[in-house]
């Protein structure tokens, strides 16, 4: 099976790599990876210099700072991202997270205001969702904004943590609880906060992988009316359809597939002659790295045509996310210390930031025993409705 490719989508392909050889977006790459500003590398100078032509959302509207293009074209992106070591999540997040959920929920004044920014990388944004105290349960969200008591808007209050690139965003798209409601579902409502607030502080937390993550923190924050997203108290339904988004996999597909590729380059260095197991190792997990972009291409498509499938969503994310940590583990096991040196004639140890990298990637964007809880739900829903 194979989802047929535009030849639109083989033209922007070829644009992107020449933009992406060009000695401009090589400088600025090498900048970003410098990490002068002892962080994760500040990205924002290059995502601009790609967004000044036009790559960074080929799939949305033209008249939103897109192409017009297929879903494919996406796909193409984020794979040339990765390849030519260019830091993607950042944009991952601004772009294929937000900026998605704006354009399918937003109204046409978010549209028109904050679409074209995020497409230009003249616009940064982050999601703030996860708390101290509670994991991936986003319904127990204890962030707090209540109304300002001139009526101008909202104060906000609470604390949010793991966030990944919040140094970098402009905006933050942070849900919190405006009513206690009958339900814990109930009263959650989702705004666009600058981050440039007074009250709000962002504080790094080292980890494991090279990207760092963030705690917030937010102190009689005050932000206006036309800061909430979507209607008060509905931020529940809006955060189940920004998963079909989230969690399409796209991300982790790509880095596996980067990963792979380097792992199969080493296998052969030097003239060496890879064992029958290293081979059927190799030949295994690329199966499950073809079935990683099937599934995604299947949630990006639905996505693209309006009809999002949180579940078909979930086991894209669920099954990408295994399948990139099982490569980075599997690179680690068959070529042992090699693989803690950088990349022969480079000084990129990708394969070692990768076996760093890979713990945390079945837990964030949704924790697998998650995913798989809601596959199996809406299976069990399916058989229901058809007495299967």
């Amino acid at each position: 099976m194979h989802f047929e490719v535009p030849e639109s989508t083989a033209a922007f392909e070829q644009e992107v790599d020449a933009l992406f050889a060009d000695p401009e977006t090589r400088r600025l790459r090498r900048t970003a990876r410098s990490r002068a500003d002892h962080m994760d590398g500040d990205v924002r100078d290059l995502y601009r210099h790609l967004g000044r032509a036009g790559v960074l959302a080929p799939s949305w509207p033209s008249r939103y700072g897109g192409r017009d293009a297929d879903f494919t074209a996406t796909v193409v992106l984020l794979e040339r991202m990765v390849s030519h070591g260019i830091p993607q999540s950042l944009y991952y997040i601004s772009v294929q997270i937000v900026g998605s959920l704006i354009l399918q929920a937003g109204t046409e004044e978010q549209k028109r205001s904050l679409l074209p920014r995020l497409a230009s990388g003249d616009l940064t944004a982050c999601i703030l969702f996860t708390e101290p105290e509670h994991g991936s349960d986003l319904a127990s969200v204890t962030t707090r904004a209540i109304p300002a008591s001139d009526g101008s808007g909202w104060v906000v209050e609470g604390r949010k943590t793991y966030n990944l690139k919040s140094a970098y965003a402009d905006v933050a798209l942070c849900a919190v609880r405006t009513d206690s409601g009958n339900s814990r579902y109930e009263g959650i409502t989702l705004f666009l906060v600058p981050l440039d607030t007074p009250g709000v502080s962002v504080r790094p937390l080292p980890s494991l992988a090279d990207e760092q993550f963030h705690d917030i923190r937010f102190s009689q924050v005050r932000v206006g009316k036309d800061a909430v997203f979507g209607a008060v108290g509905a931020g529940w339904s809006l955060i189940t359809r920004m998963f079909a988004a989230e969690r399409n996999g796209l991300d982790y597909y790509v880095r596996a597939r980067y990963w792979l590729e380097r792992a199969a380059d080493r296998l052969v260095a030097d003239g060496r002659r890879p064992t029958g197991s290293e081979l059927a190792g190799l030949a295994r997990h690329q199966a499950r790295l073809d079935a990683s972009r099937l599934l995604t291409c299947r949630a990006l498509q639905s996505l693209h045509e309006g009809e999002s499938d949180i579940a078909q969503a979930s086991l894209a994310k669920w099954h990408c996310s295994e399948t990139a940590q099982g490569i980075a583990w599997w690179a680690f096991e068959t070529l042992g210390p090699e693989l803690l040196e950088p990349e022969p004639g480079t000084d990129d140890p990708v394969l070692e930031a990768a076996y760093r990298e890979a713990p945390g990637m079945t837990i964030s964007g949704g924790a697998s025993e998650v995913l798989l809880d809601i596959v199996a739900g809406a299976r069990l829903l399916d058989d229901t409705r058809t007495g299967g």
